[in-house]
Order: structure tokens, then C-alpha cells, then sequence
């Protein structure tokens, strides 16, 4: 009887138990929330966009297509990680989205909290990737 009984709360307590696998919470609740101290732009904005690669992408220039964790950061943001518009768009003189009406909309100050106050790189990669350091020194304020 006791050896019947103990079978039985084993039993019970293994079926009773969560049986659904669930995945981790990697990320605060206020994720999401842009205005929290615990969005996704507070935290690229204190460590870097690289340490959303290990999850979201492989590490090469422009690669947020899910990675291991199946989330792209295409899903949210047109352009990506960066949270511009399509890069065919921003990138083309003649498309309204053109990243140097952006600059010249906005200013260079804008654009410094990711691609650094020199423009020469910070969370983003350096403006003077393709432009020239005289090029960048007149945009600057």
C-alpha cells in the first residue's frame, strides 16, 4: 500500500507539472516601450548593437535576419537594426528617404547619437566610411 501510494504521488506530481516547454525571457518587459530605461535602443544605445547579434544575426555589417532566435530585426524596423527606412531608399539621391535629406532635415547633431558627434562612429558605423573627413567637418555644427 505505501509503495502503491508513493508510485502515485510520483506520478501526480510529474503530470501535474508544466509539460509544455516554454523559451526564456531574454529581454525586460519594457522592451518594447521606446520612452523605458529598458528598451532595445536604451540598451544598443549603452553597449552596442553587436550584442544583438549573438541572438538576432551573424556577426557581418548588416546581418539582423533572425539568427538563432528566429527575430528579425526586419520585422519592426524597414531598415533594420538601424531603424531607417530600406536601404535602397536611403541610399539613393533621387528617393525622399535619402539619408542626406535626413541630414539636412534633422541635423548632423541627430545623427551624431549613433554615428558618433565627429560622424566618425559610435553605436553605428562612422559616416566617414564612405565620406570624406573634409566632407564630414561641414556638416558638423
Amino acid at each position: 500500500m505505501k509503495k502503491t501510494f508513493t508510485l502515485l504521488l510520483i506520478f501526480i506530481s510529474i503530470f501535474s507539472s508544466c509539460t509544455e516547454i516554454s523559451e526564456p525571457q531574454m529581454h525586460p518587459t519594457d522592451w518594447l516601450i521606446s520612452e523605458s530605461s529598458e528598451s532595445h535602443m536604451a540598451k544598443i544605445a549603452e553597449s552596442g548593437i553587436e550584442s544583438c547579434q549573438s541572438c538576432h544575426g551573424e556577426p557581418v555589417l548588416n546581418d539582423f535576419y533572425g539568427g538563432s532566435s528566429g527575430v528579425s530585426c526586419y520585422e519592426c524596423h524597414d531598415g533594420g537594426p538601424s531603424g531607417h527606412p530600406a536601404w535602397s531608399d536611403w541610399m539613393q539621391p533621387i528617393s525622399d528617404n535619402f539619408h542626406g535629406g535626413a541630414l539636412n532635415d534633422r541635423g548632423a547633431l541627430d545623427c551624431g547619437s549613433c554615428h558618433g558627434s565627429d560622424l566618425t562612429g559610435k553605436i553605428a558605423t562612422g559616416c566617414n566610411i564612405c565620406h570624406t573627413t573634409d566632407e564630414l567637418s561641414t556638416w558638423l555644427p
